[in-house]
């Protein structure tokens, strides 16, 4: 910054100079204000930046499959040829059950068969886990301002 002082008129003799007898030169003097600028340190920006932790749970659809058995009685003997193999009849398997009864002859009874079904369930559950976000701290000193001050996840002090 370029000082200025003020100065307050003062009357001085001015020396009169005779060139020749006829004229008379009176210097005159006047000031003129010279003006300049300079950068100057106004404030300064301090940028502060920190690491929030925070926990987020969020559900999610976990598939499954459950299993029901009905037991139905059948009660009569294994045919000739007959399999006692598993089979599906659509979603359902069949799964005989034999045993031995005892009659004058032995033969294979089917004395039920297990028909399981399969059901795709759907259920909620909660997952958690921490997750971490950067926040900006501006700081300003002297006559500084930011000049948007609504900038997201931007705090001043």
């Amino acid at each position: 910054m370029v000082e200025t002082a003020q100065t307050a008129q003062v009357t001085q003799p001015v020396p009169i100079v005779l060139e020749n007898e006829e004229e008379l030169v009176v210097p005159l003097a006047e000031e003129y204000l010279d003006v300049d600028k300079q950068w100057v340190k106004s404030g300064e920006v301090i940028v502060h930046k920190s690491l929030h932790t925070e926990t987020q749970t969020l559900p999610i659809e976990i598939g499954y499959e459950e299993v029901q058995i009905d037991r139905v009685p059948v009660n009569r003997p294994l045919k000739e040829g007959e399999s006692v193999e598993p089979k599906w009849e659509g979603d359902v398997m069949v799964l005989p059950v034999i045993e031995e009864e005892i009659v004058v002859t032995k033969r294979q009874v089917v004395r039920e068969e297990l028909r399981i079904y399969r059901r795709r369930m759907v259920r909620q559950e909660s997952v958690s886990g921490t997750v971490r976000k950067e926040q900006i701290d501006i700081e300003t000193t002297g006559s500084l301002q930011p000049k948007d001050e609504d900038v997201p996840g931007v705090t001043n002090r």
